[in-house]
């Protein structure tokens, strides 16, 4: 037996890898609906969050089934993937069930290909006895074991629950060293850790890395060779801003070189890639416009075609 058989027997029927289908875009209701079908893209991101009203009278989110709707129509029969932003898969005490009902619900109209969260934590435990609080912002996690068993535990349920390929999200955080412990090095290890135990893979947002690297003097590249990489199920790329001599993930540009240089690093060494996103907030989007948009877009689909065919040509990574 080779040991690219060896990788894949020891690998096979542990987590569900994504089908491959190319260059994405996020829905963003204000964005030109002719991009969505273009030809530019493969499939679409959703985050379900924004097709959301609140559910009036008592706690949580209901999908606004207009909302849904007119993302549908703009979509077309484009598959989707979601990435959810508000479940807390790392806070102590519980996550966001609210959420995960939401998405019960919203994979029942609208079957997604796979889904992703951020691996941060938002909520914490109050001692007057009144639950969980919103803290307001995303928080990353102590690079414990008790991390990382908390947040595997949580991604096995959602293996059970959606019966789809299931990711985590690297995260871009402002705070310099985090705490780590139990042999733990550094966050490739907390994440191999977590997706080996939780039997789930990685959304590689590479934006974040390069946030990391020039704020916290993370190692980018270093992390990437650390990095299991057989889990890399989707990839991100974005653009960002400074501000106060940090470097902020605001998704409010073009992708910077430093990022496109990662992309071209990591692709074709992630053997069950799905597929790369560039990520644009809404009003960002507006600002930069369509055309820039169809640039950002046209570079992924070339550099994703190019390793794509490397790919096929070598048969452990196919």
């Amino acid at each position: 037996m080779t040991a690219c058989d060896a990788n894949r027997v020891a690998d096979r029927d542990i987590w569900r890898r994504p089908a491959p289908l190319g260059v994405g875009l996020p829905y963003l209701p204000d964005l030109d609906a002719a991009l969505y079908t273009s030809g530019l893209i493969d499939f679409v991101e959703i985050t379900p969050d924004i097709l959301c009203r609140p559910r009036y009278g008592a706690p949580g989110m209901v999908l606004d089934m207009g909302l849904l709707e007119t993302a549908r129509d703009v979509c077309g029969g484009l598959p989707i993937v979601v990435h959810g932003v508000e479940l807390s898969i790392g806070s102590a005490g519980r996550w966001n069930d609210h959420y995960v009902a939401m998405l019960e619900s919203f994979q029942q109209e609208w079957p997604f290909a796979w889904h992703s969260e951020h691996l941060h934590f938002q909520t914490i435990d109050m001692d007057d006895g009144c639950g969980e609080r919103d803290i307001g912002v995303p928080l990353p996690l102590p690079f414990t074991q008790a991390a990382a068993a908390t947040v595997a535990n949580r991604t096995r349920r959602l293996n059970a629950a959606f019966g789809v390929p299931f990711l985590l999200e690297n995260g871009a955080h402002y705070l310099g060293r985090l705490p780590r412990s139990d042999g733990i090095q550094d966050e490739a290890h907390f994440l191999n850790r977590i997706a080996e135990t939780g039997d789930c893979g990685f959304l590689l947002d590479l934006h974040n890395l390069h946030c990391n690297a020039v704020n916290n003097g993370d190692d980018a590249a270093g992390l990437i060779d650390a990095l299991r990489l057989d889990r890399v199920g989707e990839i991100h790329i974005a653009g960002g801003r400074w501000s106060d001599g940090f470097r902020l993930d605001s998704h409010d540009g073009r992708t910077p070189q430093p990022v496109w240089a990662l992309l071209d690093d990591v692709l074709p060494r992630c053997p069950h890639v799905g597929g790369v996103v560039f990520e644009i907030m809404a009003d960002h989007a507006r600002r930069l416009g369509p055309a820039a948009i169809v640039e950002e877009l046209g570079r992924l689909r070339a550099i994703w075609t190019r390793h794509k065919a490397v790919a096929k040509a070598d048969p452990c990574l196919a």
